[in-house]
C-alpha cells in the first residue's frame, strides 16, 4: 500500500523485499549495512531491521525501514544518496526491489479485497491486544525461572521472543481467524 497523504504525520514503515542471487548474501549485507548507515544521517529515521532467511534457506531478504512522517520518508526516497545505493544492487539482486509503504501495523493485516484498504486502527489495536495477551503473560515468567534476573535483561530478552512470535506465528493465525469482522 502507497502512501499519498503528503500531510501524514503519523510514523510511516516502508518495507523492501530484496531476491538476492545465490552465493551472493555477503555482498547484500556490506551494502545493506551502508544504506542503513545513510539513513542514520536523515532527520526523522527511526530505525530498521533487516530479516534474513532462516538457516540461509531461501533467497529473499526483508529489510524494514521506519521514518517518523511520510515527508522524512519521502526525503530519504527522493535522496541521490538513496538513489546511488540502489544502483549498486545489480552486484546481488536476483530482481526488482518490491517496495511497500505502511503508516502503522497495516502490514500485519490482509487488505479488504473490496475497498483494497487496511482495517481500521481501532480493529488493528484489538487484534493485536489480543494477541499480546498470552505472550506477555508467560514469557517473561519463563525467561526469569530459565534464562535470567536481571530486569533489563528479561525485557529484552522477552521481546525477542514475543516479537518473532507475534510476527510469524500469532498475528497470521489471529488475521485468518478474524478476517471476517475485520473486513466489516
Amino acid at each position: 500500500m502507497k502512501i499519498t497523504d503528503e500531510n501524514n504525520t503519523s510514523p510511516v514503515t516502508t518495507i523492501v523485499r530484496h531476491a538476492i542471487q545465490p552465493g551472493k548474501m555477503v555482498e547484500f549485507e556490506a551494502w545493506s549495512k551502508r544504506i542503513r548507515t545513510a539513513c542514520r544521517t536523515y532527520t526523522g529515521y527511526l530505525g530498521s531491521e533487516v530479516i534474513k532467511p532462516v538457516d540461509g534457506q531461501g533467497t529473499t531478504v526483508t529489510s524494514i525501514f521506519r521514518f517518523s512522517c511520510y515527508a522524512t520518508l519521502e526525503a530519504w526516497m527522493q535522496s541521490g544518496e538513496r538513489q546511488t545505493l540502489l544502483g549498486q544492487t545489480d552486484e546481488f539482486s536476483a530482481g526488482p526491489l518490491e517496495v511497500s509503504q505502511y503508516e502503522s501495523l497495516e502490514y500485519m493485516f490482509p487488505l479488504n479485497a473490496t475497498t483494497g484498504k487496511p482495517p481500521s486502527r481501532e480493529k488493528m489495536a484489538a487484534v493485536t491486544f489480543a494477541g499480546l495477551v498470552a505472550p506477555v503473560y508467560f514469557v517473561p515468567p519463563l525467561v526469569i525461572d530459565y534464562i535470567t534476573q536481571e530486569p533489563l535483561l528479561i525485557t529484552v530478552t522477552s521481546l525477542a521472543i514475543i516479537t518473532p512470535l507475534m510476527v510469524y506465528a500469532i498475528m497470521p493465525i489471529l488475521t485468518r481467524i478474524a478476517r471476517p469482522w475485520l473486513n466489516r
